[in-house]
Formats: structure tokens, C-alpha cells, sequence
């Protein structure tokens, strides 16, 4: 039988010509699984046509027997499919005394049979496996052309199947002479913008700014607090920071409140409390029973004197101090250098009446000695 290799420029002659033949009945052997055996193969051929046989990875691989892979490798060899480079062996190539084997691969070489190229009009030149296709006959020329038309036709696209053949699509409403159209009006509902915030929670970006602290200050002093993200806190904090309190204030209340120790959401919790203080504030309907309540009476100067007399002397009893701001995480660090360098200093310079045991004042000793200064 006469083969050539199927080597570049045209690596796919050999799953081509392995389809023809088994297309062709050529072995009454040959099947699906003997193109699956070919598929598995072509896909491992490098640039000079050649593929290693890997017997025992490729049966696991492709799901079948190992007796079934030996004989479609058979059938293939007997369509002029396939023939060996190198007849792999049991020969140990690891170094004597290794304690080690690893025997010698067998590799095939991808074939195209001669009756393929009859078949299909190629122009081959040179002889045995080392010929060359170098064109197409007449009839092999339209082949090629019908072939390839054939390969590259893009699929049929088929739409899904509906009860409905016209499907209504509203029309875009004209505006003026604008090169803009717009969907009709009631087509869809307009969703929420992201900025549409209620009310209470409202801020500018300075108060925004300035209530993201005021939580930064909160959020370590109250712990229930602690596992809520900052400007999420910051967010449920707004209303209670527009009524006047301080990071304080805000702190002292919060730690008042009866919550688990680590809540899932702690700024629902806050902005739930929030609503259920502001539904309690709203002043309740008057009755209309046609009575008219007496007007307040305003407070008199006296009692005003009163007032600002008690107000300044609980000042000066208690004078109101004001919350220091937490020092920078540098000074922190220095500080707690500063005090570890003190404590080692300290414990250097004990003396003997000061060191409970023998092996401590051994241990002080010795690291006088190793000191450099």
C-alpha cells in the first residue's frame, strides 16, 4: 500500500482521510469508535506528523477497553493510517542501580493511504512517505472548492417557536425636530435613583463627612457597634447627629441600649429606633370636641434667675470636659516602643536582691555581658 506522511502544510489530511475511509467501509472493523481512537490522535500530533501511543493514559481517557484500543490501533494501521517511528520497547533506559524503570515509548506517524488521493483528485509529488501534496486535477479541483463551501457555511439560525407570528413592539414617540426618541410614556415604571434618600437621612457632603467621624469616634467605644461597616453606621447616625448630640452623647446612649452582644445589622437596629423615637414625637390629632385649651403662661424673670443660678453652679461643680480626639497610630506606636525599651532597661538593671531565683540573676548577668554598650 502506498502512504505519505501528513505532515504541514496541511496537518488535517490525516482525520480527513481516517473519516473518508471509514465513510468508505474500506474494513468492515472500522466504526465510531475507531474514528474516536483517530480524533484522540489527531489532536496530539506535533509539527512533524508524529504522536506518542500513551496506551495506558489513552484508554482511561476515551472510556474503553484496553483490548479495544489495541485493536482499532490495528484496524487504523491496516487502513494505512498509521505507522510506527519508533517501536517502543521494555528496555530500562533509567541508570543501573537506580532502582527505577521507565521503558522506551512507542510512537506512530500519521499516514494519508494513496486511495484518498485518487479519490479526491490531489496532485502528489515524490514517492513513499515522503511524498508531497502539491495540487488538485480537474475533478479534484471542484471537490476541494464543494468541500470547503461545505466546511465553512455558517449554521442555519432558527428562531424559537411561537403561537404569536407578530409580536407587538411599542413605537417611539417623535419630539420636535430633536435627533432623540424617547419609549412611550407608561411602557415601564422609572426606578428609584440611588440619591432619592429619605429625608432625616439627607446630608450634605460636609455633614456627611463630619458624621463618618462622629461614628469613627462611636464605633470602638460601643461594642455591639463593632461589626458594622463605617460609613454604614455613619449613614444610620445622621438623624441623631442633626438633633444636636455629640460623639459623646451618642456613645453613652448607645451603650445603654439593651442589644445582643453582635447583631447581624447594627444600623438597622439604629435607624429601626430612629423611626420608632420620631412615630412617638409626632404630636397627636386634637380631638374635635369644640374646647379651647388654655394658653401656656410663659415663664417670669424669676424663674429664669432661678434657672441660670442653678445652671452656673453645676458648672462649677462639674465642669464638662471635653472628649480628647484618639492620638495618630505613629504616636500610639512610639509610645508603646518607648515603654518596651523602658521595661527591658529596667529588667537589666535589677540587681541581685531583686531576682526571686538564681537562674534569673544568671540570666540578667549574662545579658549585661552580651550587651555591645
Amino acid at each position: 500500500m502506498q502512504i505519505r506522511r501528513s505532515a504541514p502544510p496541511r496537518p488535517g489530511d490525516f482525520l480527513r482521510a481516517a473519516t473518508w475511509a471509514i465513510t468508505q467501509r474500506l474494513k468492515p472493523k472500522a466504526g465510531d469508535t475507531t474514528l474516536l481512537v483517530a480524533r484522540d490522535l489527531a489532536a496530539r500530533l506535533n509539527a512533524d506528523g508524529h504522536v506518542a501511543y500513551c496506551r495506558d493514559a489513552m484508554w482511561k481517557r476515551l472510556g474503553i477497553s484496553r483490548r479495544t484500543l489495541e485493536r482499532h490501533i490495528a484496524v487504523l494501521r491496516e487502513l494505512g493510517l498509521l505507522v510506527w517511528a519508533l517501536h517502543g520497547t521494555r528496555t530500562n533506559t533509567r541508570p543501573a542501580g537506580s532502582g527505577e524503570w521507565a521503558g522506551t515509548a512507542t510512537i506512530y506517524a500519521a499516514v494519508v493511504p494513496r486511495a484518498w488521493d485518487d479519490a479526491l483528485g490531489h496532485r502528489v509529488s515524490g514517492h513513499g512517505y515522503h511524498a508531497r501534496h502539491t495540487g488538485f486535477t480537474e475533478r479534484g479541483h471542484h471537490v476541494a472548492i464543494a468541500d470547503a463551501r461545505r466546511r465553512t457555511r455558517p449554521a442555519r439560525r432558527r428562531d424559537t417557536p411561537s403561537c404569536n407570528a407578530n409580536h407587538i413592539c411599542p413605537t417611539a414617540e417623535m419630539r420636535g425636530k430633536k435627533n432623540n426618541t424617547s419609549a412611550p410614556h407608561g411602557a415601564r415604571p422609572r426606578s428609584r435613583r440611588r440619591h432619592d434618600v429619605p429625608e432625616p437621612y439627607r446630608a450634605s457632603p460636609s455633614q456627611a463627612a463630619h458624621a463618618v467621624s462622629v461614628a469613627a469616634w462611636v464605633r470602638p467605644r460601643v461594642p455591639w457597634t463593632q461589626g458594622e461597616d463605617l460609613r454604614r453606621l455613619a449613614f444610620a447616625l445622621r438623624p441623631w447627629i442633626a438633633t444636636g448630640l455629640s460623639a459623646a452623647d451618642l456613645a453613652a446612649d448607645l451603650s445603654l441600649w439593651h442589644v445582643s452582644r453582635r447583631p447581624a445589622s447594627p444600623a438597622s437596629i439604629i435607624m429601626a429606633r430612629w423611626n420608632e423615637t420620631a412615630d412617638h414625637d409626632v404630636p397627636a390629632a386634637e380631638p374635635d370636641g369644640g374646647q379651647e385649651t388654655a394658653p401656656a403662661v410663659p415663664p417670669n424673670a424669676a424663674f429664669l434667675a432661678a434657672m441660670d443660678t442653678v445652671r452656673s453652679r453645676l458648672t462649677r461643680l462639674s465642669p464638662r470636659v471635653e472628649s480628647e480626639p484618639d492620638p495618630p497610630g505613629f504616636v500610639i506606636r512610639d509610645r508603646i516602643l518607648a515603654s518596651l525599651a523602658e521595661a527591658h532597661r529596667a529588667r537589666r538593671a535589677r540587681t541581685a536582691e531583686q531576682c526571686f531565683t538564681f537562674v534569673e540573676w544568671e540570666s540578667v548577668c549574662d545579658a549585661r555581658e552580651r550587651a555591645i554598650w
